[in-house]
This record gives C-alpha cells, sequence and structure tokens, in this order.
C-alpha cells in the first residue's frame, strides 16, 4: 500500500470537509453551498461511499480528499500529502519508507527514549542539584519538570555512551539518533556524548515518542541552546514543542497559542493554559503550520513587540500561513496576494517590552490571559507592519501596499470590517478613502469589495479518484503513463487531455508534472519521494510498443477509454446526486446531457 492510499483508508472525506463547510445529510449523500464560489443552492456534494467530492454548480469539478485540501489549502500535492499524513497519523520519511527503515526508525525512537530517562535520572540524582536550582528559580515545579521528561546530561563526555552501550544499544543507533559524536582526527572513528552539562529538553512528535532533544547551557557558555541535528525521526523544521500534550487542548479549546521557547511552552502548561507550543525559537515553516491547521479554527501568534519580532511573525504568516506574498504555482492570481476560503482565525498577540511568555505567566497570568484574548485580529496587525515594507510617499509604493492588503480585505465577508480595514488602509497609504475607492477597479468600488472565490483559470491538477485501493481498473491509467514517460515523443499527443481522466491521485500528479518538464531527470527532481517512487514503476514497466507508429495508434486507443470510462464514471456521480437535490438543479440536468453527449462521441470514436 503506498503512502497515499495509507491516508485515505483512514481518513474519511466527510470529516475532512466538515472542518471546512458545514454538511448537511441528503439520502446516501452530503451536500452544502461550494466552499470555493458564491452560490445562494448548494451545489457541492460529498459522497462517503466514493469518497469524492463534486461541485455541480459554477466550479463544475471535483476529486478525492487531496484534490479538496490543495483547493482549499492553496497547497501542492506534496505539501497536502505531508497536512494529510499528519492528520491520519502516518509516518513520512525522505526517501521513502520500506519495512526495513521502519524498523531502523524503531530502533532510533528506542535510544532516545532510553536517553531521554538517563537524563532524567542524571537530574534527579546529587549531580543535577544545579539544574534543580535552575529550574527552581525559573519557576518550574516538579510536576511539570515531570510532565515534560526534563533531565540533565552529566559533564563528562561518556556518561550517556556507556549507559546505551551496557543496555546493548547500537553505537551506530545511538550516532545517527545524533546522541552520540565520532570524533574528527587525531582519533577518527571514536565516539563522545553529543550533549553534556545541559538541562535537557526531550522533543516529542505527535504520538508522545522522543524524537530529539534540545539542550540549555547552564553554566552561561555559548551556544545557550543546541538541538539535535537532523535525523531520520527528528527535524526542528517539522515539529513544535509541546505537541503531544497540546493536541487535545488545542482540539477541545478550538484555539492554538503558538510561542517561540521551551521556558515558555512549560510556564504556559503549569499555569492550566494546555493550548499552547512552541516553534521552539524559529519562525514557523510549512510542515510546522500543517500539523496545526487540522485541529482549530483559531490560532494566537504571541509575538516579541520590537519591530525584528513583528518581521519575524510577517515572514511566518507569508511563508507558513500562506496570508499574503505568495503565488500559487498555476493560478490566475494578482502579485502577491492568496485568495483563500480559509476557515482559519489568526490573532497576533503583542507582549509587553522586555517580557517573554514565560516570565509573563509566572508573575502576572492574569495579563496573560488579557493578551491572548485580546489579540489582535490578523488584519490589524497586517496592515501597518505590511506598510512598513513600502515607500507610500510615492506612487508605486502606495500601489504595492494597495496590491498587497486590498485582496485580503475583499475576502473577509463582514461588511463592516471590510470598511474599517478600507480606512486603515488609507491611512496607511496618506490618501482619503475615496481616493482609495477611486483607484480599484471598477467592480470593486462599490459598498461589498469581493468574495472568497478562487479565481476561474485555475491550472492545478484536480484529483479525483474514488477508490480507496489500486483496483484492475488502473492498469490502463498505468500503461499510458508508461508509454508517454519512455517515449517523450507522445508527449505532446495526451497534452491536451485533462489529467482527472486518471483515477489514481499520484497517477494525476505525475501527468501533470510530466507535462510541465523537459526531461525525467527534471521530473524526478519536482517529484515527493511518495511520487517519485509512483514514477520508478512506471518508468521500469517494459511493454511499449517498439514502433513508434504502433505507439501512437495504442496511445490514442487507450486515451479514448480513459475519456469513455471518465464520463461513464462522472454519468454514475451525477445519477447519485440526483438523490440529494430533488429535482435536480437546472445545472445537474446540463451536467447529465452534457456526460450523454460525451459518452455517444467517445463511443462513435
Amino acid at each position: 500500500m503506498s503512502v497515499v492510499d495509507d491516508v485515505k483508508t483512514r481518513l474519511d472525506i466527510v470529516d475532512v470537509v466538515s472542518g471546512y463547510v458545514s454538511l448537511q445529510k441528503a439520502g446516501r449523500n452530503f451536500k452544502a453551498p461550494c466552499p470555493f464560489h458564491d452560490e445562494k443552492t448548494p451545489s457541492f456534494i460529498v459522497n462517503p461511499e466514493r469518497q469524492s467530492w463534486h461541485c455541480f454548480g459554477a466550479c463544475s469539478t471535483g476529486g478525492d480528499v487531496f484534490s479538496f485540501i490543495q483547493r482549499a489549502d492553496n497547497l501542492d500535492f506534496g505539501e497536502a500529502l505531508r497536512s494529510l499524513a499528519q492528520k491520519a497519523g502516518v509516518e513520512i520519511t525522505r526517501g521513502g519508507e520500506d519495512g526495513q527503515s521502519r524498523d531502523r526508525n524503531e530502533l532510533l525512537y528506542q535510544a532516545n527514549g532510553l536517553a531521554a530517562k538517563f537524563y532524567r535520572d542524571v537530574l534527579s540524582s546529587d549531580r543535577g542539584e544545579k539544574a534543580k536550582a535552575y529550574l527552581d528559580q525559573r519557576g518550574v515545579d516538579a510536576s511539570a519538570a515531570a510532565k515534560f521528561e526534563l533531565g540533565l546530561s552529566p559533564d563528562g563526555w561518556e556518561g550517556l555512551k556507556s549507559h546505551l552501550l551496557g543496555l546493548g544499544v547500537d553505537e551506530d543507533v545511538a550516532v545517527e539518533a545524533g546522541l552520540l559524536r565520532r570524533n574528527d582526527s587525531p582519533e577518527a572513528g571514536q565516539t563522545r556524548d553529543f550533549f553534556h552539562g545541559r538541562l535537557m529538553f526531550p522533543i516529542h512528535d505527535r504520538q508522545g515518542r522522543v524524537a530529539g532533544f534540545g539542550g540549555r547551557s547552564l553554566d552561561g557558555s555559548d551556544p545557550k541552546y543546541i538541538n539535535t541535528a537532523a535525523t531520520p525521526v527528528f527535524d526542528k523544521r517539522n515539529m513544535l514543542y509541546g505537541m503531544h500534550l497540546a493536541n487535545k487542548s488545542i482540539k477541545d479549546s478550538n484555539t492554538g497559542v503558538v510561542v517561540e521557547g521551551y521556558m515558555d511552552v512549560i510556564a504556559a502548561h503549569q499555569h492550566g493554559y494546555t493550548n499552547v507550543v512552541a516553534s521552539m525559537g524559529t519562525a514557523l515553516t510549512e510542515d510546522q503550520v500543517g500539523q496545526l491547521r487540522p485541529l482549530a479554527k483559531s490560532f494566537v501568534l504571541a509575538l516579541d513587540p520590537d519591530v525584528a519580532g513583528q518581521e519575524a511573525t510577517l515572514r511566518s504568516l507569508e511563508s507558513s500561513w500562506r496570508v499574503i506574498g505568495r503565488r500559487s504555482a498555476g493560478r490566475s492570481t494578482p502579485a502577491g496576494v492568496l485568495y483563500q476560503r480559509d476557515p482559519i482565525v489568526l490573532k497576533i498577540a503583542s507582549l509587553p517590552d522586555g517580557r517573554d511568555p514565560d516570565e509573563l505567566i509566572r508573575h502576572d497570568a492574569k495579563a496573560w490571559e488579557d493578551i491572548i484574548e485580546n489579540a489582535l485580529p490578523l488584519m490589524d496587525f497586517l496592515i501597518p507592519t505590511v506598510a512598513r515594507r513600502f515607500d507610500v510617499n510615492t506612487g508605486q509604493g502606495k500601489t504595492q501596499l494597495k496590491d498587497a492588503v486590498f485582496p485580503l480585505i475583499a475576502a473577509t465577508e463582514n461588511f463592516f470590517d471590510q470598511e474599517k480595514y478600507m480606512e486603515q488602509l488609507a491611512v496607511a497609504m496618506h490618501v482619503t478613502v475615496e481616493q482609495l475607492k477611486a483607484s480599484l477597479p471598477r467592480g470593486n468600488r462599490g459598498g461589498a469589495y469581493g468574495t472568497r472565490a478562487r479565481p476561474e483559470g485555475s491550472t492545478g491538477p484536480e484529483v479525483d479518484s474514488s477508490a480507496l485501493m489500486k483496483d484492475p481498473g488502473s492498469a490502463i491509467d498505468e500503461y499510458v503513463l508508461s508509454l508517454i514517460l519512455n517515449r517523450p515523443e507522445l508527449k505532446k499527443q495526451v497534452s491536451a487531455y485533462p489529467a482527472e481522466l486518471f483515477r489514481n491521485t499520484e497517477d494525476r500528479e505525475v501527468f501533470t508534472r510530466w507535462l510541465a518538464c523537459s526531461t525525467i531527470d527534471d521530473l524526478r527532481e519536482s517529484l515527493d519521494d511518495a511520487l517519485g517512487e509512483r514514477l520508478s514503476y512506471l518508468t521500469e514497466m517494459q511493454h511499449a510498443p517498439s514502433d513508434r507508429a504502433q505507439s501512437e495508434k495504442a496511445l490514442f486507443q487507450c486515451m479514448r477509454r480513459l475519456e469513455s470510462r471518465h464520463w461513464r464514471e462522472r454519468q454514475q456521480s451525477l445519477l447519485v446526486s440526483v438523490e440529494a437535490d430533488q429535482p435536480p438543479s437546472r445545472d445537474i440536468e446540463e451536467d447529465i446531457v452534457e456526460a450523454n453527449s460525451r459518452i455517444k462521441e467517445t463511443f462513435l470514436h
């Protein structure tokens, strides 16, 4: 079973889609107003039996859980796969993951777990007096230290090494886990402890397994903090400190709070604010945000009050939360704007000068509650912060600011909020509201400035597989892809065909990427590991005709068969959808007529 199939078998599309729109039961299906365009009559149908969705209205498209997340969150296939894999609890590792690598990773987790227990024992011994005094000074009580499994690495260079080897841990495994380090010359090959003399913070994955460590110096030496180097089970960029403890609280409260440091999280949890996680001192990454998004609809980013802190948050909003400044590949969107039907509510909490969450919570918990409760709505933070990026004393700067911010105002659903933010934008641009409105496209000069609808003409791949497992009917898909991959000169013959003719999610993505690449090597470099495995399988198939004329004829016949299959399945879906829409709407009636016509056309060919 591929990673894609594994994710599908663990997720129910109804559960995923209901996190974005309110679904109503309609016969065997569920329906709702389409989240991708404005409409009064619901035309968006979710079929739990096929695990698929389809819009029978203006979008006239559909797919599976992957294509829905790609479109709803404006993600490419790899990002959608990682996001859904996190939600499904499916682990994805670099280079694919066979049984042997899974076994190896389990050994790494076991070594980390043994190391964490060793560090805890050291902290609780006489050797831990200095570290315990430090924790006491920082206000960390014994229960919090135990909850987060805090420990201490001893001052020597082989304390952990001797302990692990004595328990039968392979030395190479300990090195690969980042617990031991191999010396360079003159004693090349010998190993020693990576951490020593540091307060240890075990970093857990979402399942609660110890994946790595952060270590804080206690003697004032630099660097103040060091982390486990990247390993097959640990990458600081895709982990959130405290996530294994905050996961349920974030879900229950429907709100997550993101801070920067280990001590911030510990202080928050110790005082009952258990929906707090940390990015571990770095700007949030897309992988980290991908873990948070499925859990709640509201997030508060605790922000350092200085300009550097605000810029760091802005970069996070751009690169990870995808709020501004990021174009979606293949979409016809204005520069620097993301059109989103996004249920996530982001707020920015600005902390008092010189006080981090740890200090604030321990000395004035009520002030912390007030700051989180009164966090600024995203737009109130964005407008003045983005304005600093442009010279609004020039016409070009005013236009750049307007182009970056106005589409987000247009995407705001509440009319009165739109008016408020238009006034704020006008002030930031040093113009009047009337001047700002006059500069807008003619259709946006009235009271309602726009909607959350996606722009038409989107060329992103639409993934539409109803099968959870590979079925015999996919053989023709594999044959076609193998043919055009092994004979690049045939690519032009299929360039006009839509990717939705292929049933399999991975096949659609490979087909779409192949049309955009010049060589197989370019294609391979552009694919994620899961797709790379699929590409290798397809290119190794050896059943393509040797004669070009035969290949072209076979390809034409197969594409016609794919078209016929696609329209027959579309016809079946339409007839099923009628159950949810009695009598059928005009859109569905027209789609049924078109499907019948296309079936007849392919039959005649």
